[in-house]
């Protein structure tokens, strides 16, 4: 019975979030063929049946001439004309079939018509209501719009054995372009190697004023949709001094908070400098190998640690002694907060011996199934405490990657680094409406380059998202972002839905504009049996799209779940 409650307690948060995803997605798809709906009543068309949904019917009602009903499926939904599907029409009154050409016209693109207005809105709501650091970089990715960013994107850190290094990419490069294609965005320059393993690309940097071009070959990475490109090159950012704790050394240094670090010990910064507990992490990566490179330099020189300083206008430098401090970050519902650790409070001992960050970890890793005294600091008063995880195994302790759920950051001398964050634009009610329209025109411009790139085999379609992967994804940005980054997010898969839709796909409502433009060019219908062939084969090839994409979507979607 334990087992079956355990069981149940950690499904509930899957199936709150799958709701959350299906609710908004459903919406979309609903306000579409309410679309197809209104323009069908509005010229006279019989509707016999309005479904949420595919599959067989899980409740309905009739009322009138049409079934309104929601389905199994809820990754769709469609309105059924009467005389909609050329082996149904008879000539009658009240078929689409029968209506003017303008008439049927008007009912196929009505549906993507009210996706495209859904999208202009919520994007106009999202910048009319205020943005955020992660809406803004949400919609940078999404959009290539830069909104609170000084210019184009420069390279920060470089792995020196990576695909950059090798393709002659350097700290400070500005990318300009790869293969002809600005790029506004890392988001965008990201999906573009992401996209393109073993793919040699044609990049044009920036670099002391003149431009060079670079031909790159992102390395192959495996993961669950096969091989994805990487280039182990980060994005640069500025360092500020976030906080300064008081009357330590970087206090009475002159440190203040805002202060922009351009250099520690000479040597320029490219990214945030980072000593926390996941750069000593058992799966460090090759950032984190710098991180710690970057902490023996520093700590081979204890009496002098020398910051460039920028402020305002002004620049210096400014020297004090180097001093750490480990300062705790806790898990809500953990070993640690049980015990009695907070966040801030600063750990000084391990078992009474004094703590070396650099090996914190591993030791915590050691003796994760054993009591294990720390003794802090807390309001300049020394107190210790007890972390003990009765008869569970190291494993079992360990959760997102910590035992006893005790993170740490380290703080330099009293100095607590941070991102240089760009001030984020501000818009009313008429500028927010014309950064929606902006952003409307780039997601067609983004979606529009995707699907040449598919076309011309650059894109595999592995990367595509189909309605399980956009709903993981949606149920992962209610958990990690705020409202406005789903509602935009939202807009963003309404105004995708618009365009997938006009393609000139027989079974799509493009593929029915196709037909009326040929018909108008001829002057009488495509013969109903040419439709046919043409609509079944689509099906088909539609079909096995699907499921190829859903395939990898659920193969994703099992690898988010057990990670």
């Amino acid at each position: 019975m334990e087992f079956l409650v355990d069981l149940i307690s950690s499904i509930i948060p899957y199936i709150k979030t799958a709701i959350l995803a299906i609710i908004p997605l459903g919406f979309i798809i609903f306000i579409h063929e309410l679309g197809h709906f209104y323009a069908a009543k509005r010229c006279g068309i019989k509707v016999n049946t309005f479904s949420l949904g595919f599959g067989p019917k899980l409740i309905g009602f009739q009322r009138g001439e049409t079934e309104y009903k929601i389905s199994l499926l809820p990754f769709g939904g469609y309105v059924q004309m009467e005389g909609e599907n050329p082996s149904e029409q008879t000539g009658a009154p009240g078929e689409f079939a029968s209506a003017p050409l303008g008439s049927r016209a008007f009912v196929v693109a009505a549906g993507p018509a009210v996706n495209l207005l859904f999208g202009v809105l919520v994007y106009w709501l999202v910048f009319a209501s205020g943005l955020n650091a992660d809406s803004s970089r949400l919609i940078g990715g999404l959009t290539g719009l830069p909104l609170g960013e000084k210019g184009p994107i420069q390279i920060g850190l470089i792995a020196e054995d990576g695909a950059g290094a090798r393709g002659g990419l350097m700290p400070g490069d500005t990318i300009v372009s790869i293969n002809g294609d600005s790029v506004s965005h890392w988001g965008m320059f990201q999906t573009r190697i992401y996209t393109s393993a073993n793919r040699v690309l044609e990049l044009v940097v920036e670099r002391d004023g003149k431009r060079e071009t670079l031909l790159v070959k992102p390395d192959a990475e495996p993961s669950v949709r096969g091989d994805i490109g990487v280039l182990s090159v980060s994005s640069k950012m500025e360092t500020a001094v976030g906080h300064v704790k008081e009357g330590s050394l970087a206090a009475e240094a002159g440190i203040q908070a805002g202060d922009q670090v351009e250099s520690i010990n000479g040597e320029w910064l490219y990214n945030v400098p980072y000593f926390g507990y996941g750069v000593w992490h058992p799966s460090a990566n090759w950032i984190d190998e710098k991180y710690k490179a970057f902490y023996e330099r520093i700590n081979a020189n204890q009496e002098a640690l020398v910051l460039g300083i920028r402020r305002d206008d002004e620049t210096f430098t400014l020297e004090m002694p180097v001093n750490w401090r480990v300062m705790a970050a806790v898990q809500k519902g953990s070993v640690a907060e049980e015990a009695g650790i907070q966040n801030g409070d600063v750990l000084v001992t391990l078992n009474g011996e004094e703590i070396d960050k650099t090996t914190l970890y591993a030791q915590l890793e050691a003796m994760a199934n054993e009591p294990i005294e720390i003794g802090l600091m807390r309001d300049g008063n020394l107190q210790k405490v007890i972390l003990a995880a009765e008869n569970q195994s190291p494993e079992e302790t360990k959760t997102d990657g910590l035992f006893f759920g005790l993170a740490w950051q380290v703080s330099l001398s009293g100095i607590e680094f941070s991102e240089k964050a760009a001030p984020l634009p501000e818009y009313n009610l008429l500028t927010g409406f014309g950064k929606g329209v902006e952003a409307t025109w780039l997601t067609f411009t983004i979606v529009g380059k995707t699907l040449q790139q598919l076309v011309g085999g650059e894109v595999s379609p592995k990367h595509l998202a189909g309605p399980i992967g956009i709903a993981n994804a949606t149920s992962r940005m209610f958990d990690r972002v705020g409202l406005s980054s789903v509602l935009f997010f939202i807009g963003f898969i309404s105004i995708n839905l618009c365009i997938v839709n006009l393609l000139p796909i027989p079974i799509a409502d493009g593929g029915h504009l196709l037909f009326f433009a040929v018909e108008k060019i001829r002057g009488r219908p495509m013969p109903r049996k040419a439709q046919e062939v043409v609509q079944q084969v689509c099906i088909v090839f539609l079909i096995a799209l699907f499921l190829y994409i859903t395939w990898f979507d659920g193969m994703s979607l099992i690898y988010d779940l057990r990670n």
